[in-house]
């Protein structure tokens, strides 16, 4: 294995400038969500398929071509023959999976191999694909109603860009300027300190039992995040890519953090202070929502969040444990004085 020289800021840079924007300008709805994976998958491995659908000459081999380069996969994969047993022995941990032509039209393959490559994914946990840090798959096939939604998909049925942005995407200069960008990533991405709420967006896109469409849309925030703290452009960030539940629990678990890290405690803490939570046993976290309300709103920019709404999103997460007879908050006693608490799992801490 050659050593490769450290790649400078300034030239990560140019690089993208030369290698990616490009990529952006002839891929404007589908390479922003991509790359954004990309940039997860230089961390953890992306949760979901990437899967590349359109018709002949739309341009899914340049840019799967182009993600091979931005994911380290040195040459196009050639497999003897296109079986979802063909493409399970190719993957290696860690390393990027991209099958071009992978559900050509006249395939016979039975469910048809998108079909198979996202069941594989989804159903089995002990998939040699779940240990490549990225799949990708195109076809000119259409992608199945079910699929669809539990996958990163991209329909390209024709060219919006003009032919002088795809010649420079296919020029030599373009593909070592996405290398670079690659070798890049690759060293600085694993440095980035997430903070609390972007943790806990990692942690959603790595839980197996957490729906798929979920998993995908954490990654994706996560990406966002990390191609932010580098300063590097993937084109407007458009929407919101957490799940409105997800977007709360991550605010939750933020709005805790920061207030412990300032001066809140718990009561019967070894070290308790005047800016009290709550109370925690073994089993349960139980915070007073007055305390917290005020935070969660601040982390999500969102002054009319509701008490119940936030509530409500905890319990739908597993965090929250309701009673049959008092609904999502529950008498308890702090220090003393009887407290309408939210009883919540301890993990909302991790």
């Amino acid at each position: 294995m050659v050593d490769l020289e450290p790649v400078s800021t300034a030239q990560a840079r140019t690089a993208w400038h030369v290698g990616v924007a490009p990529l952006l300008d002839a891929f404007p709805t589908h390479a922003g969500a991509i790359i954004r994976a990309i940039a997860f998958a230089h961390r953890d491995p992306f949760p979901v398929p990437i899967f590349i659908t359109g018709r002949d000459g739309a341009g899914k081999s340049t840019l799967a071509r182009a993600i091979g380069e931005l994911t380290g996969q040195a040459e196009p994969l050639e497999l003897p023959q296109m079986t979802l047993a063909s493409i399970k022995k190719a993957a290696r941990p860690g390393e990027p999976l991209i099958v071009d032509d992978a559900a050509l039209l006249q395939s016979r393959a039975r469910p048809p191999m998108f079909t198979q490559i996202q069941g594989e994914v989804y159903v089995s946990r002990h998939s040699p694909l779940h240990a490549s840090s990225i799949i990708v798959a195109t076809g000119e096939q259409k992608v199945d109603p079910i699929s669809a939604p539990r996958v990163l998909l991209a329909r390209i049925n024709r060219r919006r860009a003009d032919r002088e942005i795809f010649a420079q995407l296919h020029s030599d200069t373009a593909a070592a300027s996405r290398r670079t960008v690659h070798h890049y990533l690759q060293s600085q991405i694993p440095r980035i300190t997430l903070a609390h709420p972007d943790a806990a967006a990692r942690a959603i896109a790595l839980n197996d039992y957490l729906a798929h469409e979920r998993r995908r849309d954490a990654a994706l925030h996560v990406g966002t995040r990390l191609l932010r703290s580098l300063d590097l452009d993937a084109g407007p960030n458009t929407r919101t890519w957490l799940h409105d539940d997800d977007r709360i629990t991550t605010g939750v678990q933020a709005a805790l953090r920061y207030a412990l890290d300032n001066g809140a405690s718990f009561a019967g803490d070894l070290v308790t202070t005047d800016w009290i939570l709550g109370r925690r046993d073994d089993d349960h976290l139980y915070v007073i929502p007055s305390e917290l309300m005020p935070f969660l709103r601040a982390e999500l920019n969102d002054e009319n969040l509701t008490t119940n709404a936030a509530a409500a999103a905890l319990e739908r997460s597993n965090y929250l444990y309701r009673s049959t007879k008092q609904g999502r908050s529950i008498p308890k006693s702090i220090n003393g004085t009887l407290t309408r608490v939210w009883r919540l799992n301890l993990a909302i801490l991790d």
